[in-house]
């Protein structure tokens, strides 16, 4: 979720990124379950409960959240209305690839976007924008500032600082506050005519606090634009979230369905629109969307054609293979005789596999000492490591 590039100073921190190719948005915004696009009836006040497993016990989560009371709660629409601004903030705080954000003195002066709708409708991909389009993107900034969303039950917002999900139930602004400035320009007539109608949004103190902590996540802003598809850009973002470090990630149907709530009673239906969101990931080239062989609800979301080995299961399927592996970590003779049980050889290919993915990305400092950890902590791996039994 970090950045390699961060670079803590005294009063600020500073990271390097590709503005205008790369684009960054705040973590706890990925995560939050914004509607899909719906007909009828505003909803102005939706609860969304989840369950996370901590120490073999289930805990239930959730958070509230109340809209705007014509328009009704932020959408996936809202949600892109929102990234692009998060993008628009960070480009102003960024020169020559280096951002720099205040750790002090932050002041809701300092925490404005300065903008106007027009680019803002440019900066979401609308090369043309008409007034149709301005005029929604009016509203869904009138509905991200009217939001709030508070915390419920263990907690459904998660403090990237305290590296916990906050107990207490707190609430907190998408947006704060807005301001709009017009400029005029005097004609030969002596006339004034309107010439720039500058919006002054503040973004929220929470948001911000999050983003400075590094919990936000970078993204291909060409491949994030690709699609016109808003649930197939959330997907993608929430995939690249999940993914962490490595080249892939995988869910389940029925999480990207909570992931992405849709007030539509049938479940067939919401696996529908799930589905034609991943099949336009998939044809758009944007990731690769396999499904699971056996599972059909799961899905892997693969980022990088060359890690499909790791997919595909190809290594590691004869003895003389494993036994090589061993000696390539520098296993001795004797240890090979140890620690290859043939009674364990499933779960020796795996983790030989998981081995593989994490060097490539030199996340492995002492590759035996990890090997001979994980193996005798048996720590649990994905199924995609695994040969189907029959294989």
């Amino acid at each position: 979720m970090g950045n390699n590039n961060v670079i803590k100073k005294q009063k600020a921190k500073v990271f390097r990124y590709n503005a205008g190719i790369e684009g960054a948005v705040e973590g706890n915004t990925v995560q939050l379950p914004f509607v899909a696009e719906y007909k009828g009836d505003r909803q102005t006040l939706m609860e969304y409960i989840w369950y996370t497993k901590e120490n073999n016990q289930l805990i239930k989560r959730g958070i509230e959240v109340s809209g705007h009371g014509e328009f009704g709660v932020p959408t996936l629409r809202e949600y892109d209305v929102l990234v692009s601004l998060q993008r628009l903030f960070l480009n102003e705080k960024t020169d020559h690839g280096r951002c720099e954000l205040r750790t002090e003195d932050v002041t809701d002066e300092y925490l404005t976007i300065n903008f106007t709708i027009y680019q803002l409708a440019k900066e979401m991909g609308y090369k043309s924008p008409n007034s149709l389009v301005l005029n929604n993107l009016r509203r869904s900034i009138k509905i991200l500032l009217a939001t709030t969303v508070t915390g419920k039950y263990s907690g459904g917002i998660y403090d990237i600082k305290k590296k916990k999900y906050v107990e207490d139930e707190i609430s907190f602004h998408l947006l704060e506050s807005a301001h709009s400035r017009i400029e005029y320009e005097e004609t030969e007539n002596n006339e004034l005519i309107e010439v720039n109608n500058k919006l002054r949004i503040k973004l929220s103190r929470f948001t911000y606090n999050q983003m400075i902590n590094d919990y936000k996540l970078f993204y291909n802003k060409g491949l994030y634009l690709k699609t016109k598809n808003l649930m197939a850009r959330k997907l993608y973002h929430l995939a690249l979230q999940w993914k962490g470090s490595n080249n892939f990630a995988w869910a389940n149907i029925n999480t990207l369905m909570e992931k992405i709530p849709m007030i539509e009673n049938q479940e067939k239906y919401r696996k529908r629109y799930i589905k034609k969101a991943l099949k336009i990931l998939n044809d758009k080239k944007i990731l690769k969307i396999k499904y699971d062989d056996q599972n059909k609800d799961l899905v892997y979301f693969i980022f990088n054609d060359s890690e499909e080995t790791g997919f595909l299961l190809t290594k590691y399927n004869k003895f003389s293979e494993i036994r090589d592996a061993f000696y390539n970590l520098g296993f001795t003779l004797d240890e090979v005789d140890e620690y290859l049980d043939i009674q364990e050889i499933r779960y020796i290919q795996a983790l030989l596999r998981y081995m593989d993915l994490q060097l490539k990305r030199d996340n492995i400092e002492k590759p035996k000492e990890y090997f001979k950890k994980c193996l005798e902590q048996r720590i649990k791996l994905d199924g995609r490591f695994f040969n189907q039994i029959g294989d």
